[in-house]
């Protein structure tokens, strides 16, 4: 075959094939690209997050705050704490459990003005996934209470997020510097919810 014909073959059967390659890189007509829906993947990142404008899908909590932290418990872990009003913040997660029907807590050191923040909600199986997940990507696992635990510290207050059962058990203070220094108090609102 002469090479000048030769050349002309090659470039057709080059362009072929780039164009049956491009045909397979764009959907034809009536067919749309596969969309994946939240946390499909597994991947905690991806995993949705109830928001302020969700429907409360919690079972409310009718224990009182002595109820979950009595004052004896509270005396023996430090005398100065006792119980103040408490109106959360928006978006923090004592804000969340009232939203989900559950109860917030404050108690006050009267020396040093700390708080503690504790707060639970009694939730379904999806929103408690989606915080189980929440946690697990922005946390560290911890073994210290509960049957599912994380602790962080962040702006100088640490943070114990509790899984027990269908609860969803938070407590926040710049008095936790690690899960440890959490223990007591975590542990009353554990055994005040039936363990």
């Amino acid at each position: 075959m002469p090479p000048v014909q030769r050349r002309v073959l090659t470039s057709l059967a080059a362009a072929a094939i780039a164009v049956i390659a491009l045909a397979g890189c764009v959907p034809s007509d009536g067919d749309a690209p596969p969309t994946s829906s939240p946390g499909a993947s597994g991947d905690p990142s991806t995993q949705p997050t109830p928001g302020a404008t969700d429907t409360p899908t919690g079972t409310p909590i009718t224990a009182s705050c002595d109820d979950l932290v009595s004052p004896d418990t509270l005396f023996v872990y430090n005398p100065n704490f006792s119980t103040v009003d408490f109106t959360p913040s928006p978006g923090t997660p004592a804000a969340s459990a009232l939203t989900y029907q559950g109860v917030a807590c404050r108690w006050q050191n009267a020396t040093s003005g700390e708080n503690i923040d504790v707060s639970v909600a009694d939730l379904d199986d999806d929103t408690l996934t989606a915080l189980k997940n929440a946690a697990f990507a922005d946390s560290e696992m911890v073994p210290t209470f509960g049957e599912e635990a994380y602790f962080t510290v962040d702006d100088e207050a640490g943070t114990a997020q509790v899984f027990q059962g269908s609860y969803w058990i938070v407590a926040q203070s710049p008095v936790f510097f690690e899960p440890g220094d959490a223990t007591e108090i975590v542990q009353s609102v554990i055994d005040a919810l039936g363990g």
